[in-house]
């Protein structure tokens, strides 16, 4: 991750339930500082990060938005690999009701123990916007969304970060590990008796980063009021507007609802994904989208992109 982005989301999966044209179903890897998460895992998804480099071990969350199987059916394999080479950190799978016994049975049968704490926190699908995790960096919390089952998007949120060092200044002043500490924090040192600010010592953090995760879900003008100005945003658009009843019928979105969301919230970009398998040629999701919202696109797989 360049070292001026503290907020980057990989794509993993791209398409809709059925694999086609290339384009596998849902999951992304997202990455806020030193932190890594995993957002959905449909088949083969292990494969697709071993492909890209990554590894599954500083994943310590997992957050699954539904149980369709196109949003969780490579867990099982992922979490068999994570025991065949040995995990040992805790890791904590994040959804709705229902997809515990579903994991602990296929593990069992399969004769697989896990050698590490394996926690499932389920997620209250009814309710409004909420905290669910927490650290230092950032929070994370539900978006209530509309599908054919229960569901729940994902909203994150990095904290303010510390201010940073210039180092020429560390050995100009010949600052101690305490000092530079309270610098990082913004606070003014001392030195020889003179007053020295933070500012003079230090830069700025970067500004705060938010994404959001809206996926699966039909459309919702009211999460725009959750998740104004959120930075990035990723909201599935699995039809064109043309196939706007299809849409209803079955609780997805269109592109151009999708970019509606994202201009009524007033986001920094959008990412669009979930595409049905029966479109080849996804230029017109773009330019339906981009005629309500300029600053959309389409994702790619493999590809990293940043607020």
């Amino acid at each position: 991750m360049p070292d001026e982005a503290s907020l980057g989301v990989t794509i993993l999966g791209s398409g809709g339930a059925l694999y086609a044209h290339g384009r596998h179903p849902s999951g992304q890897l997202l990455q806020i500082r030193q932190h890594q998460f995993l957002i959905d895992c449909s088949e083969g998804v292990q494969f697709r990060m071993a492909d890209l480099g990554i590894s599954p071990f500083p994943i310590q969350q997992i957050f699954i938005t539904h149980l369709h199987g196109d949003h969780y059916f490579g867990l099982v394999s992922l979490l068999s690999s994570m025991i065949l080479q040995g995990r040992k950190k805790p890791l904590s799978i994040f959804s709705p009701p229902g997809l515990e016994p579903i994991i602990r049975m296929q593990l069992e049968i399969a004769g697989k123990e896990t050698g590490f704490p394996l926690q499932f926190v389920e997620l209250l699908t009814e309710s409004a916007s909420y905290c669910i995790f927490e650290n230092d960096d950032l929070s994370v919390w539900t978006l209530p969304l509309q599908h054919r089952i229960p569901v729940s998007g994902y909203l994150f949120r990095e904290k303010a970060g510390q201010r940073k060092m210039i180092k020429e200044k560390i050995e100009e002043y010949g600052l101690s590990i305490e000092q530079i500490k309270a610098v990082k924090r913004g606070e003014a040192v001392f030195v020889k008796g003179r007053k020295i600010p933070a500012e003079s010592l230090s830069t700025a953090p970067n500004p705060p980063r938010s994404f959001a995760y809206c996926s699966d879900t039909a459309y919702l003008p009211e999460l725009a009021k959750i998740l104004r100005g959120v930075d990035l945003l990723y909201h599935e658009s699995t039809f064109v507007q043309a196939d706007a009843a299809k849409a209803k019928r079955s609780m997805h979105a269109t592109a151009a609802e999708a970019a509606t969301v994202a201009r009524d919230a007033h986001a920094g970009k959008l990412l669009l994904g979930h595409f049905s398998g029966k479109y080849n040629d996804l230029g017109p999701l773009l330019e339906e989208a981009r005629a309500v919202f300029p600053n959309t696109f389409l994702v790619e797989e493999g590809k990293t992109y940043f607020p």
